[in-house]
């Protein structure tokens, strides 16, 4: 004793042998005193070596061969590692035998587990596959002394450590060259994917099913290199605490490591195992250091034997059917229950679970009461941990097979109540997690097992407010079928043992009338308007029994009764139901007897009663009212937006424009706010404002935002606004300011969006728009068909249309100088008693008025004129203004130039009684000054002709744009204006700065109209102003500047008879006079002036016969 306490510096075992001996580590593939004595010799050979003997040293030598005779045959994965160090928690008694110290050094031990993991790893990595394997073999040993061998004992972590030792060391074997049998990588492979198969995939971390990944690959791919069979033994039986068989003295004795034996040895009797066993503790308690040595061979040479005759009890045990053993839970049933702990302690649920569910398999576990209620209070258990844990999955399965189980006996008693319920709450608790998740078809399966949990315990109400979840989740996945199926299934269960509604206890009452206003809505969501009004009129009386007629809840279902009422058009049930409640909310003031949202479309409902019926004047207050509410509410930018633009265009529309125009800009300010800029409801708004922008005459704005429709709409599903009406709207503005062939273009793209929407009528307006669009542009060919496909369109015969475009054709026959052909149709339209033609019939004898002109006479013109008087009845301005301006010229044209000036002050006067306003009025009042300047020009008064000239072109300008044709032409004729007035002056030098100021203004004029980047259409315009530019250039001198422009003139292709021709010939003379002389004075020259506006060949060679020269 002295020499072993010596040896340990002192501090000897104070224990008895028998203490000590139930620490050893038992070898797995050799008897015990082979291991111990291999054991000491090769990890304490440094310090025997000075001590032992010569027999040691033999018995040590023997012992090395036997341990490398044993490593070739033995698999790694059944073999304890024996590192070369000495292991830091034994001691060496005496020969053969090592016993444990009561102390583990676990701090070395882990240190030296991962220290020697790392070194292992950079060897493998450098390909000393040797060192490598060592390293992690030690690596192996520490870490088996501080977990113990029995792998249900292993937390997550443990498993995950040394399964990947195991994996390195395959590693190893497959790398290394020298070991030609793989199979013992293949050993550390299974054992490691065995440990890692122990914890289920949803108890492991990601790592850990990862690592399982890659071993079963590696598996694979070394079972493919393996083409020579395996001859190894039969694989060893492993002895733990869960296997079957061995008595609890037996596992108290060696612990809970496992030990692996040789089966081929012959079985011992019972009483030769209790006679080893006694004998063996007898003597090591009485001598346990004189015969230890001996003791321990005897021992573990019997041990195998007894290991043998467990084995042999165990499957009599399963063999055997006596109602005596079946009665009850077996040993290896504890120790699996024991291990199912063991799994919830460390938090692996659905692992435990499963294990749980192993012995749901066994027939005799289930055979008996006890074993079944034993079986179902572990499920519990582990349900009840699953759901702290926050699993609620797990929880929801383990709480259903309790449940299942219980339902089996009758008489479960509490527990079966506890395993209802937990059946209950994991299944709403499961639903919940997919509704979060938004996958409705589980929500929808778990809320349906709870329902039908509690309609099997008779609970109605719960199990009907599951099914109105249940329709909930229906409606969200839209399917408004199912979910009216599932809520018709709550009512009947409602009603079920209830007379009627007034014998129903106030909570069913309740949930029915829940399920009566989801039914409602399930059917607005389906289109079924009629469907959801009768849901409606069944509540209603529900309600009002419950609540009474001032209540929130009856007047929001009175709200929406009536909206659904006016999408039905049942306007005379609607009025009164929303009459109703607007009266119940008078009474409710300064508080709203609903919610802010069911106020508002309340206003919206009377609104809406009130335009269906043609009451605008009551609508407008109505949403002024509303617009007044929503300013009230917190976060109302969209509902303010939406109210302004609605009431922006009622105002529009019902030609308040002015009022109109700030909401319909605040609207759109506040809608870009809110959404994005290309969003639809932005772009409806866009098309109001650009709308009434135009109506006012604010064509830059107006262009501006339908630029910013005809961009963007063409990305936007589902307008509110049809695409071709907003196209048709921006053409006939592109028209109007002198765009023609955008306008054409953008009429074209109208045309047919219109014919794809399958709008006939709209499809009728646009064809004509664009005709005389074409007509415009001088495409007379092209108008005329579209003018004849018009007139051929059976749907339109005797239409307004069809009269419109007859008087536009003979207005294009006028233009190409078949003027019989033409007076001869409108005289046919004339004559015409459909009351369909009476829009055209003033504009029909104002254009015979005028083709009278030509015949220089002045009766006929008249007596037209009157008529076109006579048929203004309805006092319309414009065409007042157009019939009494005609008669001015044609009292002009006679040379009556003072009553032509009395007839249009009189349209003055007309203009200023008048209740019109706007751009309209304004653009009236420039024709007339633009016509008295003309009357004054031709009377000899040219400075009155230069004053109202200069008040049409600001109006012009101001309301049309300075860019537009008709301002640009009216300011070439004050330019003309100017130059005669500088004609009349002695002073050169004030006529000079007059003609230089009227050249530069022409000058600007001339690429106004070259910048609206359509030629062909304002080549007149162009070829009319660069001829008047040419007689100044003439005027002034300037010789190569007159050429240059009679250049330019000669490449405008101009009509053969055109007026211009005559002018452009007689500039020619006069520059080649000037090249001659070298200069001309002025009075050679002939005043520059303008006569676009000569209707035939008479009148141009009355006014050239009329010319004045200087």
């Amino acid at each position: 004793m002295g020499r072993f306490k010596k040896n340990k510096g002192g501090n000897g075992y104070d224990t008895d042998a028998s203490d000590s001996m139930s620490e050893i580590s038992i070898d797995s593939s050799k008897n015990s005193v082979l291991s111990a004595s291999s054991f000491r010799l090769k990890f304490g050979r440094k310090k025997a070596k000075k001590k032992s003997s010569s027999s040691s040293t033999s018995s040590s030598s023997s012992s090395r061969a036997a341990t490398n005779a044993q490593r070739s045959t033995t698999t790694a994965a059944d073999r304890d590692i024996k590192p070369k160090d000495r292991r830091p928690h034994t001691k060496t008694i005496g020969p053969g035998v090592v016993m444990a110290t009561p102390a583990l050094d676990s701090n070395k031990l882990m240190k030296d587990a991962k220290s020697r993991y790392n070194i292992g790893l950079v060897y493998l990595k450098t390909g000393d596959y040797a060192k490598a394997q060592e390293n992690f073999e030690y690596s192996l040993y520490c870490h088996m002394q501080l977990s113990g061998h029995d792998s249900n004992t292993y937390g997550n972590d443990t498993i995950y450590t040394i399964a990947g030792v195991r994996e390195k060391l395959g590693d190893c074997y497959v790398a290394n060259e020298a070991v030609v049998d793989k199979f013992l990588a293949s050993d550390h492979y299974e054992e490691s994917c065995r440990l890692l198969k122990c914890v289920d995939p949803e108890d492991a971390h990601k790592n850990l099913t990862e690592m399982l990944e890659r071993v079963e690959e590696k598996i694979k791919l070394l079972e493919l290199r393996n083409t020579v069979p395996r001859n190894r033994r039969k694989p060893p039986t492993v002895i733990a605490s869960s296997v079957r068989g061995i008595d609890r003295q037996t596992k108290v004795a060696f612990g809970d490591h496992p030990a692996t034996v040789d089966v081929r040895g012959q079985t011992t009797s019972k009483s030769r195992k209790k006679k080893s066993s006694k004998k063996f503790r007898s003597n090591l308690l009485h001598n346990p250091l004189a015969n230890g040595v001996g003791l321990i061979s005897d021992f573990a040479q019997d041990f195998a034997h007894e290991v043998v005759d467990g084995i042999k009890v165990v499957v009599d045990v399963f063999d055997d059917s006596s109602d005596d053993e079946a009665s009850g839970l077996s040993l290896e049933d504890e120790d699996w229950f024991e291990t199912v702990m063991a799994h919830l302690e460390r938090d692996n649920h659905r692992t435990a679970f499963k294990s749980l569910l192993s012995l749901k398999e066994e027939q005799r576990l289930m055979a008996t009461v006890e074993s079944r209620r034993k079986l179902a209070e572990s499920l519990l258990k582990v349900a009840d941990c699953s759901l702290e844990a926050n699993k609620i999955k797990v929880a929801n399965d383990a709480y259903e097979e309790a449940h299942a189980i219980l339902k089996k006996d009758k008489h479960s008693g509490d527990i079966m109540k506890l395993a209802l319920k937990g059946c209950i709450k994991s299944n709403k608790l499961r639903a919940k997690e997919m509704e979060g998740a938004q996958d409705y078809d589980s929500a929808i399966s778990h809320r349906t097992k709870v329902y039908q949990f509690l309609d099997e315990n008779n609970r109605t109400v719960p199990a009907c407010q599951q099914q109105v979840k249940i329709a909930y989740l229906h409606a969200e996945n839209d399917d408004y079928a199912k979910s009216v199926e599932a809520l018709h299934a709550a009512i009947r269960r409602l009603h079920k043992g209830a007379k009627s509604v007034a014998y129903m206890a106030s909570n069913r009452v309740k949930l029915l009338i829940v399920c009566h206003e989801m039914q409602a809505i399930c059917y607005v969501k389906s289109k079924k308007w009629n469907d959801a009004v009768d849901q409606y009129d069944e509540v209603l009386p529900l309600i009002l029994k419950k609540e009474g007629q001032g209540g929130k809840r009856y007047n929001s279902v009175l709200i929406r009764k009536s909206a659904l009422l006016v999408m039905t058009g049942n306007y005379v049930m609607a009025t009164p139901t929303i009459n109703k409640y607007m009266k119940n909310a008078e009474h409710s003031n300064p508080d709203l007897i609903v919610d802010d949202l069911d106020h508002a479309l309340a206003l919206d409902t009377n609104a809406a009663t009130h335009l269906k019926l043609k009451k605008v004047d009551k609508a407008i207050p109505v949403f002024e009212m509303k617009l007044a509410f929503v300013k009230t509410l917190p976060n109302n930018h969209q509902m303010k937006s939406d109210t302004m633009h609605k009431l922006g265009c009622l105002l529009a529309n019902d030609n308040q424009l002015e009022s109109a125009l700030p909401l319909l800009d605040e609207a759109l300010r506040t809608k870009k706010y809110v959404y994005d800029g290309n969003h639809k409801s932005v772009l409806e708004t866009t098309w109001a404002v650009a709308a009434t922008n135009h109506m006012l005459g604010n064509n830059d704005k107006a262009l501006e935002h339908y630029s910013i429709l005809l961009d963007n709409m063409a990305n936007i599903e589902d307008m509110p606004v049809d695409a071709a009406v907003i196209q048709h709207s921006a053409g006939k503005l592109f028209f109007e300011t002198g765009k023609a062939m955008k306008a054409v273009d953008t009429f074209r793209r109208a045309l047919q969006g219109a014919k794809t929407s399958d709008n006939p009528q709209l499809e009728s307006e646009i064809t004509l728009n664009l005709a005389n669009a074409l007509s415009g542009q001088e495409k007379m060919d092209e108008a005329m068909e579209l003018y004849d496909q018009l007139l051929n369109t059976k749907s339109l015969k005797k239409t307004k249309i069809s009269f419109t475009t007859r008087f536009n054709k003979c207005l294009l026959l006028i233009k190409m100088g078949e003027v019989d052909e033409a007076k001869e149709m409108l005289h046919k339209m004339e004559e015409n008693p459909s009351s369909m033609a009476n829009h055209v019939r003033g504009s029909i004898f104002l254009t015979l008025g005028n083709l009278a002109l030509l015949n220089d006479s002045i009766d006929e013109p008249m007596e037209c004129f009157d008529l076109a008087l006579d048929e203004n009845a309805d006092g319309d301005v414009s065409t007042l203004v157009y019939t009494k301006k005609s008669i001015a010229m044609a009292q002009l044209d006679v040379g009556e130039p003072d009553k032509a000036i009395l007839t249009l002050e009189d349209v003055l006067e007309d203009i200023s009684y008048s209740d019109a306003d706007g751009k309209s009025v304004n653009l009236l009042k420039a024709e007339i000054w633009n016509s008295l300047a003309r009357v004054y020009r031709k009377r000899g008064d040219l400075q009155q002709a230069i004053d109202f000239a200069r008040l049409a072109l600001q109006t012009y300008k101001t309301d049309l744009g300075e860019k537009n044709p008709i301002t640009l032409r009216n300011l070439t004729n004050l330019q003309l204006l100017l130059l005669e007035e500088a004609e009349e002056l002695v002073d050169y030098d004030d006529a000079k700065s007059i003609s230089d100021a009227a050249t530069y203004e022409l000058e600007d004029a001339l690429d106004a109209f070259e910048s609206l980047d359509d030629p062909w259409t304002y080549r007149i315009d162009m070829a009319t102003l660069k001829t008047n530019m040419g007689f100044v250039a003439v005027w002034q001198g300037k010789p190569k500047k007159a050429r240059k422009l009679v250049c330019q003139i000669e490449e405008i292709e101009l009509p053969l008879e055109h007026f211009l021709i005559h002018r452009i010939g007689v500039l020619g003379e006069h520059l080649e006079e000037l090249e001659k002389t070298g200069g001309i004075k002025y009075d050679d020259v002939e005043k520059p002036q303008k006569r676009s506006n000569r209707k035939s060949k008479g009148r141009r060679q009355q006014s050239q016969k009329k010319s004045k020269r200087r």
